[in-house]
């Protein structure tokens, strides 16, 4: 028998036993990366402040809770109501899909009259962070709305982001309601 003087036959044999460990070793450190959570909040809030006017002066505004204020997203397919007790800050969405959206306003839940916010806006895809993705930021252009309840409105602040402190409007209910 004669002996291999190459040393070819131990390549054949160490050479697969390395890829094996090295996809091993990839698999193991695939699994134990975990990714970093997001922390950031993706969705921007368009934040809303009612206040009164307590007589036809409208020299002095009150910033009071309004008892039951509904909230009602007017979509194509269906309407969407949210109901906030006791509260005169508010919290709305803009759409992704589109550059207008209306919700419906009440300031209680037995009021018959409602006024229509209608928001035309601008939607502007924003990069988070690895962890977040993206997320639609909107500037907004203009608010228009019926004259039921609302006496008028004042944009703040433009800028629609994920920054929950931040007020966007103002709306002036009438002295009645």
């Amino acid at each position: 028998m004669e002996k291999n003087k190459s040393g070819c036959g131990s390549y054949y044999v160490i050479a697969p036993l390395i890829g094996i460990i090295a996809l091993i070793m990839v698999a193991w450190a695939g699994c134990t990366t975990e990714r970093q959570p997001c922390l950031t909040p993706k969705t921007a809030s368009l934040n809303l402040v009612c206040m009164h006017l307590p007589t036809d002066t409208a020299t002095l505004f009150i910033d009071t809770a309004i008892p039951s204020a509904v909230f009602i997203a007017l979509t194509k397919t269906k309407e969407v109501g949210t109901i906030f007790p006791l509260q005169s800050n508010f919290t709305l969405s803009l759409s992704p899909d589109t550059t207008f959206c209306q919700w419906r306003f009440t300031t209680d839940s037995t009021n018959t009259k409602y006024d229509t916010l209608s928001f035309y806006y601008q939607r502007n895809l924003q990069f988070l962070s690895n962890a977040c993705g993206y997320a639609y930021f909107y500037t907004l252009d203009s608010v228009r709305t019926t004259h039921l309840i609302i006496d008028s409105l004042l944009i703040t602040n433009t800028s629609v982001t994920n920054n929950v402190n931040t007020q966007h409007l103002q709306v002036y209910i009438h002295p009645d309601f």
